[in-house]
Parts: structure tokens; sequence; C-alpha cells
């Protein structure tokens, strides 16, 4: 069976490359963009929403704007209209914001203390938009099938060995796809998302000189956090200094200021 299942990967694995929108980068997509959206909608129903809210309106507005100009980038059509977005307030107090696939924004009652203007909202939701743009939801559930195979493929191989080495053949592979694959992936994902929510929120009229202040406010909220290499987020400071050093170009997209002919 598992050489029958892998079989029947292979031809998943070889036609779902794809090019990552505004990066240039080669990704594995080996489920489908409508499947992902699906998932994410199932999950945003669930969610408590506060419609009341008085600051959906605000972020709505910001959202719409970081969409619209994210949407620039789509070749592939993977972000919906700017009108068939959906946007929540959730009602929970964990600082957290989030833009799944299929259109659907939330941002938790918990970030606010974190982002008091604008431009700080303006730093997540371009943040996050980016993810959804790039598909890294799609891809992480993509390497996790890419490495379940391989845990077949050595389960296979090392069949008729002692339990002994099976054992310690499957920790190693598990260990190898663990740091050699899937927290490196993620931390590429988190600064893809950085670099091109900067452009986005610039693109889109807001600071872009607020995200280093903002992500270095927002790291204290996590506390103690553990290496970088044991991370699925870059360091706080890996981060902000790409930050820094993607800030010229950031600023030489925001919107040129026309003054009034006298």
């Amino acid at each position: 069976m598992n050489r029958v299942w892998l079989f029947l990967l292979l031809p998943i694995v070889f036609t779902g490359c794809q090019t990552a929108p505004g990066t240039g980068r080669s990704q594995l997509l080996m489920v489908s963009n409508s499947e992902v959206s699906t998932m994410a909608s199932t999950e945003f129903a669930k969610m408590k929403k506060l419609p009341n809210d008085p600051r959906l309106a605000k972020v709505k507005k910001i959202g719409l704007a970081i969409v619209t100009v994210a949407r620039k980038e789509d070749k592939n059509k993977i972000l919906p209209p700017a009108n068939l977005w959906e946007f929540a307030i959730i009602d929970d107090k964990s600082p957290n914001a989030f833009a799944m696939p299929g259109g659907k924004i939330g941002f938790n009652v918990g970030m606010f203390a974190y982002a008091p203007t604008d431009d700080d909202i303006a730093v997540i939701l371009g943040h996050e938009v980016a993810h959804v743009l790039n598909q890294h939801s799609n891809e992480r559930i993509s390497q996790g099938l890419l490495v379940a195979a391989g845990a077949l493929i050595v389960d296979e191989a090392t069949k008729n060995k002692s339990a002994h080495t099976r054992q310690a053949w499957m920790t190693g592979f598990g260990l190898g796809a663990q740091f050699g694959v899937l927290l490196p992936f993620s931390r590429e994902h988190e600064s893809e998302s950085d670099h091109l929510g900067l452009i986005f929120m610039a693109r889109a009229g807001y600071n872009p000189e607020a995200a280093p202040a903002f992500w270095g406010r927002f790291s204290k909220a996590a506390g103690t956090k553990p290496p970088e290499f044991f991370s699925t987020h870059p360091a706080d400071e890996t981060r902000i200094k790409q930050l820094n050093s993607w800030m010229p170009e950031a600023k030489a997209q925001m919107p040129k200021v026309v003054k009034p002919v006298q």
C-alpha cells in the first residue's frame, strides 16, 4: 500500500510547482487553493465575532486598501476582489490577527493594545495578506504531505531491520524534516510576508516606518523565545534588521502627494 500511495503522489509533486508572486521563489503546492479556502471558511465561521465593535470599520478600510494594492501582484488570481472580502473583530484577548485564503480577515480584540494607530494595523494586515497571496497555508500543507511521504519511504526501506534500527531511522528523519525543511520554510514565509507586507502598506499610503517599531513592541508580548534555529519565526533582531534594510524600497513606493496648483 505504501508503494501504491507513493506512486499516486509522484505526479502531483512534479506538476504542483509554481512561483510565489512578488518574490519569484519556486514553491510546491499539492492541494488546490479552493480546497484550502473551503477549510479556512469553515474555521472562520466557528469564531466568535463582534459585529458591533466600532473598530471594525477602521480594520475594514485599512484591509481593503491593502488588498487592493496586493491584487496588482496577483497574476494567479489568488486574492478575491476587494468587495468579496469579509472582515471581523474576533472576541479573543490573545494578540493575533489573520487573513485567510478565500477572503477572510480577523482581528482579535487583544491585538489592539499593540496596534493603536492606522499604520500599526496596516503593518499587521499587510503581513497577513502577503501570507495569503503567496499561498503559505497551501505550501505548509503540501510540505506536510511530502514529509509524510518521506516517512513512508523510510518505513518501507527499513521494514526488514530491527525495531531499534527502524526507530533510530524514523527519529533521524523526523528531526531532519523538522529542522532542515519545516522550520526553515516557516521562517522564510514570515520574512517573505514581512517584506511584501511592508511594500503593500507603503503602496496603500501607510507609513512603513511603523513596521520595525510595531514588531519591536509586539516581540515583548511572547516573553522568552527559543533560539531562531528552533523557531517558526525569525529572531526579533533578524526581523527588525530585515525590515530596516527593505525600508528604502518601501518608501520609494509610497504614493506621491500632489500639491494643488497655486
